[in-house]
């Protein structure tokens, strides 16, 4: 197996068996005559990267890993992260290199804190786009084919692949990916821009069809990606619609309803013409807004309880110390709030960005292995796809089994 820093790619060699953990002492005989709900206790509780070496201990920490409920369990503890989408870069990187940036490492500029996914997992070749991410699984379009929608996580390699809609689309597509708490369900809705209205359809992973939303009068969003701005199952857009009063839009995925939200109170009817310059997101789990503004600094408002228009605070104002920085549209986007409350900014993608309120400084941050990237929020998850399609949990296809063998000596080997 080859491997550089940690860049994972590999090896043919599939997962230890059972007898290598003969001879591992009283130890090991300890911990696995622990009852079943213990065990998993302690083992959601590792790093990630740990977790990949415990399924090389026996076949039954494998398998409580790989569980569905296992998977929920960690999720709720694992640490926030990031997922880089690495653009073509000279000869070395494949378009559709993927890497893990583990924000609560000490140093996320080191070699630790970044580990390069190189799944081989009979993924279709090609350039895509990282639309959104929720709750460890990515949702991807492919460039040449817009339509072609496949949900995918990485960390275990396995992917679905949307059946297509019927409709005739008109225009570009543009797709978000959700999930309900209340229902427990993972959609991705599409917005399709038609000769004389905007229309919806929406996807229920294990549905197997498309359905039309009726929506009214639908604005489009300014922007396309919304920077996963998906909070209390709600996804949220800027109306780009000069007639319409309302700045903010959602989308509950749990009743598939349209519905406005109130905007920061600063905003009136002059700043309509402003929407393409306002963005929406999520720090510390609370929707953001913020917008461009000409002069050298820019407010960031957060909704400190969602749906209550009075819990609008202006939470932080960042500085532009320099006149080097230049804010201009995606330029500096705000992902995630440190847990030393800096605020960490893509920038350009092609670079991290931590600002520092104290001191109102900027710190630009170079990731180790990989340039020219696009960042998006990410969460480690060993949640697969094909459960959440088949509602029950079925066994791992043969490809999704090698896979995750390999991936855990890959893991082994970099301890």
């Amino acid at each position: 197996m080859k491997r550089r820093g940690n860049h994972i790619n590999p090896s043919p060699r599939g997962s230890r068996d059972d007898a290598q953990t003969k001879g591992g002492g009283d130890d090991f005989r300890s911990i696995s005559a622990l009852p079943v709900q213990n065990l998993v206790d302690i083992l959601s509780r590792l790093p990630f990267k740990t977790i990949f070496s415990c399924m090389c201990v026996c076949k039954k920490w494998k398998d409580l890993i790989l569980a569905p409920e296992f998977a929920k369990l960690h999720h709720t503890r694992a640490p926030a992260s990031l997922i880089l989408r690495s653009h073509r870069h000279g000869r070395r990187l494949r378009p559709r290199s993927l890497c893990l940036l583990d924000l609560e490492a000490s140093d996320i500029c080191s070699p630790d804190a970044a580990v390069k996914l190189s799944p081989d997992f009979g993924f279709p070749t090609g350039n895509f786009e990282i639309v959104n991410t929720c709750n460890g699984l990515i949702c991807i379009r492919h460039f040449h084919s817009p339509n072609d929608i496949s949900i995918l996580n990485p960390l275990v390699g396995d992917y679905i692949t949307l059946p297509l809609t019927k409709k005739k689309h008109k225009s570009y597509v543009f797709s978000w990916f959700g999930h309900s708490p209340k229902t427990d369900e993972y959609k991705v809705i599409q917005f399709v821009q038609q000769p004389s209205k905007l229309e919806a359809e929406i996807h229920t992973l294990g549905k197997g069809r498309w359905t039309s939303i009726h929506g009214g009068d639908l604005s489009p969003p300014i922007d396309m990606r919304c920077h996963n701005a998906f909070v209390g199952g709600c996804l949220h857009w800027i109306v780009d619609d000069p007639s319409k009063s309302e700045f903010i839009y959602c989308l509950e995925f749990g009743r598939e309803l349209f519905q406005p939200v109130s905007a920061p109170p600063h905003l009136g009817p002059n700043d309509k013409d402003r929407t393409g310059d306002m963005m929406l997101g999520v720090l510390g789990g609370c929707l953001y807004f913020f917008d461009y503004p000409l002069g050298d600094s820019f407010d960031i408002w957060v909704m400190k309880q969602y749906g209550v228009q009075e819990s609008w605070t202006k939470e932080f104002i960042l500085k532009n110390p320099s006149t080097d920085i230049i804010w201009y549209w995606d330029m500096y986007r705000p992902i995630s709030l440190l847990s030393n409350g800096e605020i960490l900014m893509s920038h350009k993608s092609k670079a991290m960005v931590s600002y520092n309120p104290e001191d109102r400084s900027f710190k630009f941050l170079k990731i180790y292995g990989i340039q020219n990237f696009e960042a998006n929020p990410y969460v480690p998850s060993f949640l697969s796809p094909r459960e959440i399609v088949k509602g029950e949990n079925t066994g791992l296809s043969g490809n999704m089994a090698n896979y995750i063998g390999q991936m855990a000596m890959a893991m082994v080997s970099l301890r």
